[in-house]
């Protein structure tokens, strides 16, 4: 064994930055933490490659002194706390000193900064944690920090970095939770030049919001504004419709830090049982403003995790907040059906009109008609005589002698015959029926078979899907309308990453907006909130498995699809529907289990039910 020995402090700054920067948006959070907690009012965000390549935070707040310029990028230098008492109540993003001198141990890092009462700023120039220059320049009020060539001297942390779409869009996702908890400042961030968003900083949440998640949550969110036991809960939380199939759109805050809370999140999904079918989250944006000495935020370096001395006070005032705004939800909306309105425009009087009233009795509109039709009927009637009404029996002729010809011409035996099967080929088996609308009753050789028809009818989809995919030979199916899909930006970085895989179990995606992509051809048909909710899931695959997918993980993604495709149970199937299943179940050998392990047939005995009768011992 090798003897013990204090490790050099190049060394020592490596290892601290691998607990604080993790990735490009580890970075980028604490330097935004760094500009909120200097007052900043106006922020901008720019990343080039994912933000390997170059990050750069510039904004308006207080600026660093030239003298301390340097002494920020040391270990442990910071000017939010200076005493142990300090921790007991830190109301500030940041505290640890940490930050800056981890992320300049592992990039190249530049930084431009100028208080209001400096007459020139500070430059500062520093590889791998190395000042290389330090002297004053004239730059605008405020701070700009540049990042280039994260990991450049860690070649190990680099393979572990996902593609640049999807590093893009983790930076995107941090981004946005940062705007969504700081309305009041104006942030503007920009991907590879292009502008991704923009706020004004005009405090309203809802406008952050929708700039962030997408105009489709514009009217899906309730204002939340509670008090309770000194824990004041405000911002909004989704209608049922606007639950999603993860938990991507739910953000946390405590007194402006966005966090992780496995407490407020129970106490959430609590709210909305009963009201949610399984598999369903509900979208929230919650700030929960608290006494910073209940709050223990010195948990872990990346300030995530926090621990409250008073939990079950902080869940009970987060779970009556989100029950008192979703009362105000009307459960039953409403539905307007218009009624027709071409008959307004038909002249009164004609014979034209009054037989066609008399085929359509429809209810007269409420609405009378508009001045204009009167007055081109009118017009029309000066010049033009309406022709008499004809006699009956000349409509019969004319009319209805045409149609008796048709039927006449479609009697014809053309349509498909009925086949008279022999006893050799009838199938062994007799189908009884359906029950609970959801299991099929079979009678054979002496026994009776129940099958689920969700189970089975998912086997063979899936059983399809698997022969298809090994052979890439998914054929896909042209959508008649393309639905528009709304992602998170992390959502929406793992799908430009994996376009490729998507078209292999047979869709075709393309971008439509900043995070949002359009579904043109599925390898099944789906409805449009099915097939919304089963790309959602896609994409969560995709986000819990951070290396290269497994086989294992792509056929579960076909359990996904089959299941979704497949006849749902407490559905009533036709005739020709259940023999159509069974037919093709039984000629599917040695399998009776659906994907997901569960049973497709259970059969019981002639003997098991006489036995139950007492007919036989």
């Amino acid at each position: 064994m090798k003897p013990i020995c204090l490790l050099d402090m190049k060394i020592a700054n490596m290892i601290a930055a691998g607990e604080v920067v993790e990735r490009p948006a580890s970075v980028i959070k604490e330097l935004i933490e760094n500009s909120l907690d200097a007052g900043a009012t106006h922020i901008t965000v720019e990343i080039k490659n994912g933000g390997i390549s170059l990050m750069r935070v510039t904004d308006d707040g207080c600026g660093i002194p030239p003298i301390e310029a340097s002494l920020a990028f040391e270990r442990h230098a910071t000017s939010k706390i200076a005493t142990a008492s300090d921790l007991e109540q830190i109301a500030s993003l940041g505290f640890r000193g940490e930050a800056l001198s981890s992320i300049a141990a592992v990039s190249h890092v530049e930084l431009f900064t100028k208080t209001a009462d400096s007459e020139c700023g500070a430059h500062v120039i520093l590889e791998g944690g190395k000042t290389l220059k330090n002297e004053g320049v004239g730059c605008p009020n405020g701070t700009t920090i540049v990042v280039k060539n994260l990991f450049y001297n860690t070649p190990a942390r680099m393979k572990f970095l996902k593609k640049d779409a999807t590093e893009a869009g983790v930076v995107a996702d941090v981004v946005g939770k940062l705007m969504l908890g700081n309305p009041h400042v104006s942030f503007r961030f920009l991907n590879n030049g292009k502008e991704m968003y923009f706020s004004n900083g005009d405090g309203a949440l809802l406008n952050g919001l929708v700039n962030v998640w997408g105009s489709a949550f514009r009217h899906a969110m309730l204002p939340i504004d509670s008090k309770q036991d000194g824990i004041h809960v405000t911002g909004l939380t989704g209608k049922t419709d606007a639950a999603r199939a993860n938990r991507t759109f739910q953000n946390i805050y405590i007194n402006g830090r966005i966090v992780r809370s496995r407490t407020i999140s129970m106490a959430v999904e609590e709210a909305y049982r009963n009201m949610l079918t399984v598999g369903r989250f509900p979208a929230f944006v919650l700030q929960l403003a608290i006494n910073p000495m209940l709050v223990d935020v010195n948990v872990h370096p990346t300030k995530m995790e926090v621990k409250f001395s008073e939990e079950r006070k902080v869940y009970q005032a987060v779970f009556w907040a989100i029950k008192s705004a979703m009362q105000i939800v009307q459960v039953i909306p409403e539905m307007t059906v218009k009624r027709p309105t071409f008959l307004q425009a038909v002249a009164e009087g004609t014979w034209v009109q009054q037989a066609f009233k008399q085929s359509y009795q429809a209810p007269a509109p409420q609405v009378a008609p508009k001045p204009t039709i009167n007055y081109a009927v009118q017009e029309v009637q000066a010049h033009y005589e309406v022709p008499p009404q004809p006699p009956l029996q000349y409509i019969v002729e004319e009319v209805i002698q045409p149609i008796k010809d048709v039927v006449q011409e479609t009697q014809t035996p053309y349509g498909p015959t009925v086949e008279i099967l022999d006893e050799t080929q009838a199938p062994p088996y007799r189908i009884v029926g359906q029950v609970f609308e959801t299991y099929v009753i079979i009678e054979r050789a002496g026994e009776m078979l129940l099958i689920d028809q969700h189970a089975g009818h998912e086997r063979l989809i899936y059983e399809k899907l698997v022969k298809s995919y090994q052979t890439r030979a998914i054929v896909s199916q042209l959508m008649l309308v393309p639905v528009v899909v709304d992602l998170s930006a992390e959502e929406f970085g793992v799908v430009q990453d994996n376009l490729q895989v998507f078209s292999q179990m047979g869709f075709e995606l393309e971008e439509f907006g900043n995070h949002s992509i359009i579904v043109r051809q599925t390898p099944i048909p789906l409805q449009e909130e099915a097939l919304k909710t089963l790309v959602c899931e896609l994409v969560s695959a995709f986000m819990a498995n951070s290396q290269a997918l497994t086989t294992q993980t792509e056929l579960a993604m076909l359990y996904t699809i089959a299941c979704k495709a497949a006849v749902k149970a407490n559905r009533q199937l036709h005739g020709t529907e259940m023999a159509q299943l069974v037919q093709d179940l039984f000629a599917m050998p040695n399998i009776n289990t659906c994907p997901h392990g569960r049973p497709i047939m259970l059969s019981l005995t002639k003997y098991q039910i006489e036995k139950e009768f007492k007919r036989v011992m």
